[in-house]
């Protein structure tokens, strides 16, 4: 039966690929006919035919390499020893011509509607607006957004999945923000985030992530061994239900559950295929390599919305310089001032813009210290806050006030960079550099493993949280309009991102990908399969259309030049930019299929 499965799923794959190439051509072809031009050739496919048959003037073909197709017309390229026949291409006025081109792109995107509308109308599985984890320090954390809360209207956008939001985020732009409508316990909050360019990605980002379902999607096999779920016996599609007899609600408080474990053993009931399964699984210990450096800074980030610090007045990039008249010049140092505060009104002092400005804290008890503190994110600059009792930091004699110059060798341009280097190092010594009162201090150290902190993990990761659209006819047609539109948004940042290098090019997946990809939309279902078919008929009218020689548009684009010069563009020239577009797109499907085979040996 499961390879029976297998095989459907791949025969569904095959026809809808198929199908996608075939619409493309058969526009090509229609519109051919229907301005009487003769074609000689439709073809599935490139290379030798593996199947021809004619009927009338046309060899309808079936070739070799399945990479795309073509339909051959009369007199169709200059270069040609064309008679001037009414029926040759370049016979026809430019409109004529352009309309036969635009032709395979339209019923592409025609396709890709239908396909929409039908797959929303058997039901398509989204990852749901529901927030599983708020970054510190970024917009969704300075708006107040929290675990757990449902997104259910962005920018007007109602009913929105985890994709819209991602999208809308993404393109948004100037200062107005995006807005929100939050689910929350029941309740409903209207708020504005401003959405932050993140450089490491290239696009604007809120700090954000969907929450996690409950069911397991992938397990780990870890470097040093078999992971705690490979040893547990855990498979792929078990539910989690309980851990030590709790039961457990979301992906999410699985996760923190398991993190609290580090080398503990925990009771763990899972559902599988309808049966209660009890195991015993041990989390492994999870630590990170730390030199023992603080630099949080009085300099504040970020603030939270509605939290203490914000009914204050505090406010992002605002440099707290005293409390009661007596100077803090350190995260650490602000943070013992007011935990130790009396109750009572204080007085706190913060540069803002080079002016400073008086602002009034009524401290009435341990619960207002508390949410002051966690309402601001402070910036971690090169500048040492404090050393950690027991790292090596201690023992270098680094002090406060001192500020890091380099590692290894590299100028440190931000306290980031410097944690990457310690997280990556697994303990090899490295040199430090900083400044002491005026002196350059280099010495070498070796970042220790921090056990104390450990985190628990067993090598699994759950399923995003799901949840399925599906409408009637007119529901339908709305959705197919709009995530017609989405998608050609994700195309234009997905290409303004490989363009500016923010996307790395190892992303870009050829004919393999797209294959695989398929084939796991087909396991999801044909509501799935339908519309992952839908967004690559969208991906082919797009790329198509692009002024590339060979391409349809490279043709529409020197269709223009004939309309504003009066004649046809130069044989050579047409010869040559031919060349240069083959060469590209060639180039193009020999990389990408490369990024494939990379991705399947896992070397990517």
């Amino acid at each position: 039966m499961h390879f029976l499965n297998i095989s459907s799923n791949v025969l569904l794959v095959i026809i809808g690929v198929g199908l996608l190439i075939f619409i493309h051509e058969l526009g090509h072809f229609l519109v051919a006919k229907k301005c009487g031009i003769r074609v000689y050739a439709f073809s599935m496919g490139f290379g030798p035919a593996i199947f021809k048959k004619t009927v009338g003037e046309t060899e309808y073909r079936l070739s070799i390499i399945p990479l795309g197709g073509y339909v051959k017309l009369a007199g169709e390229m200059p270069s040609e020893e064309n008679t001037g026949d009414e029926w040759e291409f370049m016979s026809k006025p430019p409109g004529q011509r352009a309309a036969v081109l635009v032709a395979g792109v339209s019923l592409n995107a025609v396709l890709a509607f239908i396909a929409f509308i039908i797959a929303f109308n058997i039901g398509v599985p989204f990852i749901s607006s529901e927030i599983g984890e708020v970054t510190p320090g970024w917009p969704a954390w300075e708006a107040g957004l929290q675990n757990g809360d449902k997104i259910v209207e962005v920018n007007s956008n109602t009913d929105p999945d985890f994709e819209d939001i991602f999208t809308e985020i993404a393109l948004s732009g100037g200062t107005s923000g995006v807005n929100l409508k939050v689910e929350r316990d029941g309740t409903f909050k209207d708020l504005t985030v401003f959405p932050r360019y993140d450089t490491t990605v290239g696009i604007q980002r809120i700090g954000i992530r969907p929450a996690a379902s409950l069911e397991i999607e992938k397990i780990a096999t870890f470097a040093e061994g078999p992971s705690p779920a490979v040893e547990a016996g855990l498979q792929i599609g078990d539910k989690i239900v309980s851990v030590n007899g709790e039961i457990v609600k979301t992906g999410n408080d699985f996760i923190n559950i398991i993190a609290m474990h580090p080398g503990k053993e925990v009771a763990l009931n899972v559902n599988r295929e309808e049966q209660e399964i009890n195991l015993k699984i041990t989390p492994r210990s999870s630590s990170r390599w730390m030199l023992g450096l603080s630099s949080g800074s009085t300099h504040i980030e970020s603030v939270k919305m509605g939290s203490v610090a914000h009914t204050v007045g505090i406010l992002n990039g605002d440099k707290i310089v005293s409390i009661d008249s007596k100077e803090v010049s350190g995260w650490s140092q602000l943070k013992d001032r007011i935990v130790n505060a009396e109750t009572g009104m204080h007085k706190i002092e913060v540069d803002r813009m080079g002016k400073i400005v008086e602002l009034g804290f009524d401290i009435t008890g341990d619960d207002v210290k508390n949410d002051f503190l966690t309402g601001v994110f402070p910036y971690s600059s090169l500048v040492v806050d404090t050393t950690i009792k027991g790292f090596p930091a201690e023992g270098l004699g680094i002090k406060s006030g001192d500020k890091l110059i380099s590692v290894n060798g590299n100028t440190l341009t931000s306290w980031e960079q410097l944690l990457q280097v310690v997280v990556a190092s697994q303990g090899n010594e490295m040199s430090l550099s900083w400044n002491h009162e005026g002196d350059i201090v280099t010495k070498n150290v070796s970042p220790l493993e921090d056990k104390e902190n450990a985190l628990g993990k067993i090598g699994v990761k759950l399923k995003d949280s799901i949840v399925l659209k599906q409408y009637g006819f007119f529901g339908a047609c709305s959705m197919g309009i709009s995530k017609t539109i989405v998608n050609v948004q994700r195309i234009y940042f997905t290409i303004k991102g490989f363009i500016t290098g923010n996307v790395s090019n190892k992303a870009l997946g050829g004919p393999i990908l797209i294959a695989q990809a398929s084939y796991e939309s087909a396991k999801l279902g044909i509501g799935k399969l339908l519309y992952f078919l839908g967004i690559i008929s969208i991906n082919l009218a797009f790329l198509n259309i692009l002024p590339v020689p060979v391409l349809d548009g490279g043709h529409l684009l020197f269709l223009l030049v004939e309309k504003i010069k009066g004649s046809p563009v130069s044989q050579r020239t047409l010869a040559i930019a031919n060349y240069i577009g083959m060469g590209m797109v060639l180039s193009l499907v020999i990389f990408a299929t490369k990024n494939d085979v990379m991705r399947i040996l896992k070397i990517l």
